[in-house]
């Protein structure tokens, strides 16, 4: 796995070994009611605290979640077990993370989860 870059860490919230998927921000409600027929089974959606309720609607559809807050007790944790959807909470994002960019999450540790991006490939 060279090709990717380490950049961040957070809470794991389940073992799910590793996810690829595509970058995608949600800043509030509006991005996620201007999704049409988007298709989001690739998407890992990147939300701050405010996220953590208006994802709802889309939660399922999912490839996994990150989050900036949040806690194994919060109202996205327990949503995303509900849904069976990956996801770390508490993230702390030492790297930047922009929409399209391909990500991969290191789920395999019970506790924390590992984020990178691949160097040099956009979805």
């Amino acid at each position: 796995m060279s090709d990717l870059t380490d950049v961040g860490t957070g809470v794991n919230l389940f073992t799910a070994g590793q996810v690829r998927g595509t970058a995608r921000w949600f800043h509030d409600t509006s991005d996620v009611l201007s999704i049409d027929d988007d298709d989001l089974e690739e998407t890992i959606a990147f939300v701050n605290k405010g996220g953590m309720t208006f994802l709802s609607p889309i939660l399922p559809d999912l490839k996994a979640i990150v989050c900036t807050a949040g806690s194994r007790e919060s109202h996205l944790a327990i949503l995303s077990r509900e849904s069976d959807v990956p996801c770390v909470l508490a993230a702390q994002l030492s790297g930047e993370i922009t929409d399209g960019s391909t990500v991969v999450l290191d789920l395999s540790d019970p506790e924390t989860a590992r984020i990178s991006i691949a160097a040099g490939v956009a979805a």
